[in-house]
């Protein structure tokens, strides 16, 4: 049973590599294949297309953020501190994760994308709980989940992403400074 895990994550672990230097398109199954020293036959034994391994490959990546995300504890801390334990566990997954962030960032911004708009729901359940009792709660702003999103999680993402380039340095500090800064931009205005 260890050759077959050993021989599906090296396709896997493989084709991430190929797909974030080649592009979607310029990476055949057959690169692959040779790539992760399988033939092309045990490849498609895994996955039975290309389109059917680049979804696993997505799945496999957005499961262990979605993991590394629920690690919150939703039950015992405040607004502040979800927001922020869930903010830096995924700026620090996606800054020491430089291949599975561009690939992510491939696959959403390719037609795949649609394919799976929905399916991890259920699994951030806790995180959509705990967002709308928090708007209930008049502590956060009554956003859309997605637009909330982007004006937290998606400035991790993208500074995370201009860490791991080398354009900006970030440290501890701004850190607590930036997650502090995007809680108070997400809660109502108080008069």
């Amino acid at each position: 049973m260890a050759k077959v895990i050993d021989k599906r994550s090296a396709i896997l672990n493989t084709a991430l590599d190929l797909l974030v230097e080649n592009g979607f398109h310029n990476t055949p199954m057959s690169l692959i294949a040779k790539e992760a020293g399988v033939s092309a036959g045990i490849i498609y034994h895994y996955f039975e297309s290309k389109e059917e391994l680049i979804l696993e490959l997505y799945r496999e990546v957005k499961q262990k953020i979605i993991s590394l995300v629920l690690e919150a504890d939703f039950q015992n801390l405040n607004g502040l501190g979800v927001l922020k334990q869930v903010w830096l566990n995924t700026y620090h997954y996606y800054a020491s994760h430089p291949k599975e962030t561009l690939f992510l960032e491939q696959f959403e911004n390719s037609p795949y994308i649609k394919m799976c708009l929905n399916e991890f729901n259920t699994q951030l359940q806790p995180l959509f709980v705990w967002t709308e009792a928090e708007k209930r709660a008049g502590n956060i702003i009554d956003l859309p989940i997605e637009v909330l999103y982007e004006l937290s999680i998606g400035v991790a993402v993208s500074l995370a992403k201009q860490q791991s380039a080398g354009i900006i340095h970030i440290n501890d500090e701004i850190l607590d400074q930036v997650s502090a800064a995007i809680f108070r931009s997400i809660q109502p205005a108080r008069t």
